[in-house]
């Protein structure tokens, strides 16, 4: 009879813990399924996080596809003829990025659109054309954006504005006047209505791109709407 007993008591152990090994395994089959999905969701949001600082930013991060034409001689070493072609091609505005380039990496040559390897020779140019992939930073100041610079000059026509300690920007002195500053002559400097506060060279200063203007991959950008920060 007590070997009776003892065999149902141990049965009972038995499947109590059969069935608690049944719930922790039903748990971690359900956690793995959704751990995957909430990392998906927190990429999913950091992916937008990004998305949206960088529609804010001057600075645009892309990849893109270009042609680059070199010269038969550079043939002997392609790799190194379109590094140097996009080396060229730093701290300049170009039509097809966009924007400045500012620095490059993950180049490659897109051999579905060149149908292999090698480049091709379009019409009777002597140029060997390569179509390549890469990814590149270009700054973009687009019409509107508000950037922000440093007072480098000021004159009684305009202040002039060094922008990320590369690229020149001007406010002209209706812009100036027209955002409540005067200029004193005797004191050759702008100055704030209101505070009589100076506008002085080192101090940095808000402003909203009005013009840009490119030459030989130079640009200079016409701003308006300036505030001394």
């Amino acid at each position: 009879m007590s070997n009776l007993k003892e065999e149902a008591k141990e049965e009972k152990k038995r499947r109590k813990q059969e069935k608690k090994e049944k719930k922790k395994r039903k748990r971690d089959s359900v956690e793995q399924n959704t751990a995957p999905h909430k990392n998906k969701v927190r990429r999913q949001d950091d992916d937008n996080q990004a998305s949206m600082a960088n529609a804010h930013s001057p600075f645009q991060k892309k990849s893109v596809n270009i042609m680059m034409s070199l010269l038969p001689a550079a043939m002997g070493n392609v790799q190194k003829a379109i590094h140097t072609s996009m080396q060229s091609m730093l701290l300049k505005y170009s039509d097809s990025l966009g924007g400045v380039l500012l620095s490059y990496d993950s180049i490659k040559i897109d051999e579905k659109k060149n149908d292999g390897r090698y480049g091709t020779v379009l019409n009777e140019m002597p140029h060997m054309h390569f179509f390549i992939t890469c990814n590149v930073l270009v700054f973009n100041p687009s019409i509107g954006k508000s950037l922000t610079g440093v007072v480098n000059e000021t004159f009684p026509s305009h202040v002039g504005v060094l922008v990320h300690e590369l690229f020149n920007a001007m406010i002209s002195a209706e812009s100036l006047r027209d955002s409540g500053l005067t200029f004193d002559a005797d004191l050759n400097e702008w100055s704030k209505d209101d505070t009589m506060a100076p506008v002085a060279i080192g101090d940095s200063i808000k402003f909203t791109v009005d013009k840009m203007h490119e030459c030989n991959g130079l640009i200079s950008l016409e701003c308006k709407e300036p505030i001394i920060i």
